[in-house]
């Protein structure tokens, strides 16, 4: 028994890291993920760490270089967060300087990589298209100003990286144009340069009936078929869970055993679903009769023979309601594989059936995403249940002043910054941090509601904004009582962190657990009618004289006890009377 135990011993101290070794593999494994994600893209990966060279006018280095003919991503990627804004500003004069002389630069990976060199001078200097992708493993906190500082750099935030992780894990090589989608590239942009770039267009018979010809608000619908490959490589999809910061998204991320399954169904069956796919159609369709003339939308109801559907083909262009599953199954994997072998014929030669919105050219994005979202709904609700995390940003897109729309605003502006800083769980993709749906829904709605119960007393009460504009759905008055909102939770949970720090930074305490927090949420709410809204200072005061247990053993509130726990916040920091409290 002792020989096995001090076995045992030996091996686990062989186990252990150190510091200095633990960075060093956080460091590696960031790479890799990295490297990864970038090559099932499609991208050719160059290494070069390590390798100092001069351009311009000083000394640079590249993490890595990910090249997709003309494209061109030059990666900087950090897992520091000590002394992060001199890294960025020096990284930032570096990359400019790359900028600046890329026949330097491309000179110097000529010379690195001399068996590549057709690859690298493949394209005219003023052809290619680089980008300086900034990537910490650590979110950045960066303002507006920052990003006008630092403009040599796209910053390539941790749920970014993780989005395009996932995506180009679940459709490989067709992941490129979510990439493109992040940089703004065009179709005209990528590759040679081509005059059939700006002219290229996608010609489809169309189905137009006459019965109905509008969902509501003048948006007409065309049925028609369309190759997936031309499909694929022609749409995109606004998931929730993507870098874009616009409330109008409201899609699930793809799923990985759904791809699968459909894709094995496709190299098997050989054949395509024969359900539909709805997408959004962009602004610059056209119709043309047998005869070749042009018509509007509104004259080819009237037409008895045929007539086709022209759009551009343009990566990005078409928006998928419904259906991504079924058209990404037909994915280029890159792989060499009898599967996809049979897949890369099967995506030219299977057409799906495609129903189109044709949206008004000035209807606004908000009007067609809410248009798309209640079709998304639609479908859906009969199928496998949306998750309720997708349904709470629909409701935010149909309804941006309802209590739960504003509480998830509220909630991803306390992320940003304050002591709530990256804490906050935004994205499926985010693991370890503090859940929110439970926060939106039974306590935070409650505090920012524009519709306060009969007695009741919510932000909206002490907000000094314009209230009118805010029920009109204007967008500047969202956002201004929305940063009221948050900046009253900044002062009252900072001054909490700063007399509680201890046990705010333990990962064993209950303090930022989300009963804990719906407490101190509920409290806030129940208090207002006394005390109104405070600065910072006065909450400092409170919580400064207060002491109370986070730990496991002694915080022993459930879920079903928000309420039980706020009233010892009253009681005991607000000093509020139980009699008194009793009435709040």
């Amino acid at each position: 028994m002792k020989k096995n135990s001090r076995k045992v011993n030996s091996a686990s101290k062989s186990k252990t890291l150190s510091p200095k070794q633990l960075e060093k593999r956080s460091k590696s494994l960031f790479k890799r993920k990295i490297v990864k994600t970038f090559t099932d893209a499609g991208f050719q990966y160059y290494p070069t760490n390590d390798q100092e060279m001069y351009i311009g006018h000083r000394k640079v280095e590249v993490d890595a270089l990910f090249i997709y003919e003309n494209v061109w991503l030059i990666c900087e990627d950090t897992i520091t967060t000590t002394n992060i804004r001199d890294h960025i500003r020096t990284k930032n004069e570096a990359f400019g300087q790359i900028k600046g002389n890329l026949s330097c630069f491309i000179t110097e990976l000529v010379k690195m990589f001399p068996e590549r060199a057709s690859d690298l001078q493949k394209y005219d200097n003023r052809r290619i298209k680089a980008y300086a992708l900034y990537m910490s493993k650590e979110e950045l906190s960066l303002s507006n100003d920052d990003y006008q500082l630092f403009s040599e750099l796209v910053f390539v935030q941790p749920q970014t990286l993780n989005y395009f992780q996932w995506i180009t894990q679940c459709i490989k090589h067709s992941a490129r144009n979510e990439v493109f989608r992040f940089l703004g590239l065009r179709s005209s942009d990528i590759g040679p340069v081509s005059s059939s770039h700006e002219n290229a267009s996608i010609t489809a018979p169309i189905i137009y009936p006459k019965s109905f010809t509008g969902i509501k608000n003048n948006v007409r619908i065309v049925s028609f078929m369309m190759s997936a490959e031309d499909l694929m490589n022609t749409c995109y999809v606004m998931r929730k869970d993507n870098w874009a910061e616009s409330i109008w998204l409201y899609q699930r991320l793809l799923e990985k055993n759904k791809i699968k399954s459909i894709r094995s169904f496709i190299e098997a069956k050989g054949e395509a679903f024969f359900n539909n796919i709805i997408v959004g159609l962009p602004d610059r369709v056209r119709f043309c009769d047998e005869g070749g003339d042009y018509k509007t939308v509104d004259e080819i109801g009237d037409l008895e023979g045929n007539c086709t559907l022209i759009f551009p083909k343009e990566i990005n262009s078409i928006c998928v309601i419904d259906g991504q599953h079924r058209i990404f199954a037909h994915y280029e994997s890159g792989n060499d594989s009898k599967q996809e072998r049979i897949i890369s014929e099967l995506r030219k030669q299977l057409h799906l059936l495609v129903t189109g919105l044709i949206f008004p050219a000035n209807m606004s994005e908000e009007e067609r995403a809410r248009i798309q979202s209640e079709i998304f709904v639609d479908i859906n609700s009969n199928a496998k249940p949306v998750p309720q995390n997708v349904l709470l940003h629909v409701k935010r897109i149909q309804n941006p002043i309802a209590d739960e729309s504003i509480a998830q605003f509220v909630i991803e502006k306390l992320n940003k910054q304050g002591p709530f800083h990256n804490l906050l769980q935004l994205s499926s993709l985010d693991s370890g941090k503090i859940k929110t749906a439970s926060i939106v829904r039974f306590a935070l709605r409650y505090l920012v509601t524009v519709t306060p119960s009969e007695g009741k007393q919510s932000l909206f009460t002490y907000w000094d904004g314009d209230k009118d504009a805010l029920r009109g759905l204007k967008s500047d008055a969202i956002d201004d009582y929305v940063s009221f909102c948050t900046s009253v939770l900044r002062n009252y949970f900072g001054a909490i962190k700063k007399n509680l720090k201890d046990q705010w930074d333990d990962e064993t305490s209950k303090l930022l657990s989300v009963i804990a927090i719906n407490g101190f949420i509920i409290a806030l709410t129940r208090q207002l009618s006394i005390n109104g809204v405070r600065d910072f200072s006065y909450y400092d005061s409170l919580f400064s004289a207060w002491h109370y247990e986070f730990s496991k053993d002694s915080f022993l509130y459930t879920s079903s006890q928000y309420r039980k726990f706020s009233t010892v916040i009253l009681r005991e920091a607000f000093k509020i009377e139980p009699d008194t409290i009793a009435t709040i």
